[in-house]
């Protein structure tokens, strides 16, 4: 494993989770976002004063401040944790293009640069827009034309992933704020089955996996973790964990469950995954153990909560919003 790791996206969800193990491993980080979005100082607040964590604002779009940021970096490793905010747009992979362009320039014109691994994360998060495998097979043909002009490109897709640090902006981390906030809780389809799901600290160690072993030019794919449980069944696992840790005024938090019907959502998710090799891991989270470390994390993090709780009022208020998109 590198010594000298850069990260950009270091202050959203799993950009964070990636930051904060790749600290504990040992590695010098430079933390790159710009906190535009769901990119958030309050993830890497704790790390600030850290002797081993830079952390400087870059945008992906901006080729001066790509630039900045690889030199300040010097970085054996960069780790691209961003994903598009408008997957159904022609345009969503324009800033993509900015970066890797940028970075090829840089890495040409350094002649004792010690870059030998790009890891390109891309997380599904979006899939059921509707255009996600149109752009997935984009992001992969520009990773590829990259790979052949010589950037050490590996990339890694990853299932809609939940744990700490994550915004209510995905059903399960909405679920525990509204349960928090003693609001209603939507479920729905309650008896369908959880679709792919992982818990975030499995996709950071996909990440290191593939930083480590992963082929330059491979595209590699984390699998979600396999569950017979059904929506109702996952948001009681929550309402349980919170019942014990942090029992309501009165009753249980299952009192504030309101099952919603609704029809499937139309989307194109299928794409050519031919060109994707599965990775697969030992010892793999359950969903079950996942949601209640989930919950564990937020009751155990107060200032976090409260502070993310006042920033993303919104989104946690609004559920619709996030089940139009989970």
């Amino acid at each position: 494993m590198s010594n000298r790791s850069a990260v950009f996206g270091g202050a959203g969800f799993i950009g964070t989770n990636l930051v904060y193990q790749l600290i504990e491993d040992g590695q010098q980080v430079f933390n790159f976002d710009n906190l535009s979005g769901l990119g958030n100082l309050l993830n890497i607040a704790e790390l600030m004063q850290q002797s081993r964590h830079s952390f400087a604002r870059c945008d992906i779009s901006n080729p001066e401040e790509i630039r900045q940021a690889l030199l300040m970096a010097a970085a054996d490793t960069i780790y691209f944790c961003i994903t598009p905010k408008n997957p159904e747009e022609d345009s969503s992979l324009e800033n993509f293009r900015t970066f890797f362009e940028t970075v090829k320039e840089w890495r040409n014109g350094m002649a004792d640069t010690k870059l030998h691994k790009i890891v390109v994360v891309v997380s599904e998060h979006y899939k059921l827009l509707g255009t996600y495998g149109k752009m997935y097979a984009g992001l992969l043909h520009l990773l590829d034309g990259y790979a052949s002009d010589g950037l050490p490109i590996s990339s890694l897709l990853v299932p809609p992933a939940f744990g700490p640090f994550q915004q209510p902006d995905s059903p399960i981390s909405m679920i525990i704020y509204r349960a928090i906030e003693g609001e209603t809780i939507p479920v729905v389809n309650p008896e369908e089955k959880v679709s792919d799901l992982v818990y975030v600290k499995d996709v950071v160690d996909a990440i290191v996996l593939v930083e480590k072993n992963g082929k330059i030019g491979g595209h590699y794919h984390l699998t979600g973790t396999t569950s017979s449980m059904s929506n109702i069944e996952a948001a009681d696992v929550i309402c349980d964990s919170l019942n014990e840790a942090l029992p309501p005024p009165v009753g249980r938090y299952q009192a504030l469950i309101e099952e919603v019907t609704t029809s499937l959502i139309a989307s194109d998710i299928s794409k050519d995954e031919s060109a994707l090799t599965v990775l697969g891991l030992q010892n793999k989270t359950s969903l079950g153990e996942g949601l209640k470390k989930t919950v564990s994390w937020y009751l155990n993090n107060p200032r976090w909560y409260n502070q993310s709780r006042t920033r993303f009022f919104y989104l946690w208020q609004n559920p619709e919003t996030v089940l139009k998109i989970a």
